[in-house]
């Protein structure tokens, strides 16, 4: 038995996935659905979101700490 979840977007941003679905559906001359989009994002690209929100956060405190100086 497959165990899901549910994952709320907004529309503008599953619009955006469904656009890259599409075009990328029409270089590989396949469908390609948005879910499998966010699947891919999902499992090799993880680490690399992870990364950035790190890189985000410390660029705020550092900011952050310059202004208060």
């Amino acid at each position: 038995m497959k165990m899901t979840s549910t994952f709320n977007i907004k529309l503008e941003k599953k619009l955006k996935v469904e656009r890259l679905a599409m075009e990328v559906g029409m270089k590989i001359g396949r469908p390609v659905k948005w879910t499998e989009v966010m699947n891919v994002l999902v499992d090799h690209f993880a680490k690399d979101a992870v990364a950035y929100i790190e890189y985000s956060e410390s660029e705020k405190e550092r900011i952050n700490r310059k202004v208060s100086l």
